[in-house]
Formats: structure tokens, C-alpha cells, sequence
């Protein structure tokens, strides 16, 4: 049951690195309704779309790095049972997963308009 807690745990900041990577070097080339990084703002010029997929990769990639070190240590170090810190580790994985998309959001208003 605990390697269960541990894919639990770690598949967030996994998928983050994975999806970062390619965002960064493999992002989609064209806009589309089907993959990438799409918002209003992201989808309003290829320039925008290319910067936006820059920015949520190198974000992504990033902090799934510091969130897949900060679970390892924190699963060896906090003596706590298996499924409560699997739970607070969803939460903070599901934060970190969400908020770069309002710091993208903002660059690209800022840069773009609108």
C-alpha cells in the first residue's frame, strides 16, 4: 500500500516536469483547440501562444522539480499516516500545478493587452 502513496504523491510533479519539458522545447507550433496551454489570452496570437507555452513549461518544469524533491524528503521524513500526507501533498501539488497560470495570464496581459 505505501508504494500506492508514493505514485499518488509523486504524479503531479512528475506529469509537471514531463509537460514542462515539452512545452519548452516541443510546444505546439500552431494554435489549437486540442493541446497546449489554452486561455483566451494564450489563444489570441501565435506570439502570445508562443510565449505563453515558454512560460507555463519553464514554470511547470521548474517548481514539478522543487515539489518532487520537497515530497521525497517530506514522505522520508514526516512520520505521519500514509493517506493524510498523501492528501496534503495532492494540495499542495494541485496549487503549485495551478498558480503559475495566474502570474502567465498576467505577463500576457501586460505584454499583449487585453
Amino acid at each position: 500500500m505505501n508504494i500506492f502513496f508514493w505514485i499518488v504523491d509523486l504524479i503531479i510533479p512528475i506529469t509537471m516536469i514531463v509537460i514542462g519539458i515539452i512545452f519548452e522545447n516541443h510546444p505546439p507550433k500552431e494554435i489549437n483547440e486540442i493541446y497546449g496551454y489554452r486561455t483566451k489570452r494564450s489563444m489570441a496570437s501565435q506570439e502570445a501562444w508562443d510565449l505563453a507555452h515558454k512560460l507555463c513549461g519553464d514554470a511547470w518544469r521548474t517548481i514539478g522539480i522543487i515539489l518532487f524533491i520537497f515530497v521525497v524528503v517530506e514522505k522520508l521524513i514526516v512520520q505521519i499516516d500514509p493517506a493524510s500526507l498523501s492528501l496534503i501533498n495532492v494540495g499542495i501539488s494541485l496549487i503549485a500545478l495551478i498558480t503559475p497560470i495566474f502570474f502567465i495570464e498576467r505577463k500576457l496581459k501586460n505584454r499583449f493587452g487585453k
